[in-house]
């Protein structure tokens, strides 16, 4: 599987709504969304991996 084929994934069980992501995502592919959560607009998503690098309880990866 590509890199391209990959989607974020975003446990909002483990979420602690930081919103380090979405400050740190390039292409601002991560939103706030329902709840104060983030997710992810795939189609602006570059796949940097920024946002799994950020997240202080690992709540986001590659699904």
């Amino acid at each position: 599987m590509n890199m391209s084929d990959q989607i974020i994934a975003i446990d909002v069980s483990e979420c602690v709504q930081c919103e380090g992501c979405v400050e740190e995502c390039p292409c601002d592919a991560l939103q706030i969304g329902a709840g104060g959560y983030p997710f992810c607009v795939e189609n602006l998503c570059i796949r940097c991996g920024r946002c799994i690098e950020i997240c202080p309880v690992l709540a986001i990866s590659f699904e």
